[in-house]
């Protein structure tokens, strides 16, 4: 039985691809080489998934069937080592899935960071503004008040929402630390976790810059299928269940399987899904024309992965300088207006 049904951590499935790569690149017999991998491991629930695929490789099981029956690979991974053992390239989709996990886990970090920096920054101008309003605007009302005065109208409404945060306080609390609570559970209970990333891709993966991305991995799945000797059509829906969910993807998808069911070549079908821009599509016709297609594919997800960086970059790039515009001019309409009419109370009085 399964000694491990927890998932492998996405950090640690490039390496492991890296180091059967590696294996079998020196030479080494399967279950030898795995067991120098177990005898260097210091985490045990590695080792723990480590210890069985050294037994069932050693009892003459398959790589692949032996990491499937660990629970704890992602299917995608299993099926294309499947597929490499049926085909003997073994070697090269080690390879190809090493740098495709890799390309996963920058661009999940490029959209973690994306979204960290503006939200902070956020945060942190719109604690300014509330200090403004709840603390420091009613201290110059009731100096104005003293002097029979009022203050510009401006403050004086930012201090009448001031005034009404207050009040609500307890139940903005309430609310945030309701909302708090419960995207710490989203993180921390699995089903949930899954949940919602299967709500948020289906209608938000397809669009904009993360529609891109998933643009980049679908390319890079597709490559690795076509690369490691399956047919179009076998490939196109094997990199749909890896990269699929998003509506607006599918979509693609299901055109590109139409048009390949009709009898229509790989690039003119990708043209038809509208799954890559037109002129990539036109270097995948070349490509297929030479038979290079999956190395134009490789190809392609790197493009695609470096143009949405960069359209990432730019996103954030915009978005940081107008929260700081946007809150510097209110907090400056704020003091004018409290320091206009001071400065006028003052030069009456002198």
């Amino acid at each position: 039985p399964p000694m491990n049904r927890a998932p492998v951590c996405d950090a640690l499935l490039p390496v492991f691809c890296r180091q059967l790569y590696q294996l079998f690149r020196a030479g080494l017999p399967l279950p030898e080489g795995l067991d120098l991998l177990r005898q260097d491991e210091g985490d045990p629930a590695v080792r723990s998934w480590l210890d069985q695929l050294c037994r069932d490789t050693g009892g003459g099981m398959p790589l692949s069937a032996a990491l499937r029956g660990t629970e704890a690979f992602p299917a995608y991974m299993t099926d294309m080592i499947a597929v490499a053992e049926a085909t003997g390239r073994l070697e090269d989709v080690l390879l190809a899935l090493a740098r495709h996990y890799d390309r996963q886990l920058r661009l999940r970090a490029e959209v973690r960071g994306a979204v960290a920096a503006p939200l902070a920054l956020f945060a942190v101008m719109a604690a300014v503004v509330v200090l403004l309003v709840t603390q420091v605007l009613p201290v110059f009302d009731r100096v104005f008040a003293q002097l029979g005065a009022s203050m510009g109208a401006v403050a004086t409404g930012m201090l009448a929402l001031g005034r009404t945060l207050v009040r609500a306080g307890a139940g903005i609390g309430g609310v945030l630390t309701a909302l708090a609570l419960a995207a710490v559970l989203v993180c921390a209970v699995t089903p949930w976790r899954r949940g919602f990333s299967a709500w948020f891709c289906r209608h938000f993966g397809g669009r904009g810059v993360l529609g891109q991305m998933a643009g980049a991995r679908f390319a890079s799945a597709l490559s690795m299928a076509v690369g490691s000797g399956l047919g179009m059509e076998e490939s196109v829906d094997l990199a749909g269940r890896l990269c699929g969910g998003s509506r607006e993807l599918d979509e693609k998808i299901a055109r590109c399987r139409a048009a390949l069911a009709s009898g229509d070549g790989a690039a003119q079908a990708l043209t038809a899904g509208g799954l890559f821009p037109g002129r990539e599509c036109r270097l995948l016709l070349l490509a297929e024309r030479t038979g290079s297609l999956p190395q134009a594919l490789e190809d392609l997800a790197g493009r695609q992965e470096e143009a949405a960086t960069e359209k990432l970059d730019r996103l954030v790039g915009a978005i940081e300088p107008t929260v700081v515009v946007v809150t510097g001019l209110l907090a400056g309409l704020i003091l004018v207006s409290v320091m206009l009419p001071l400065m006028s109370l003052l030069n009456t009085a002198a």
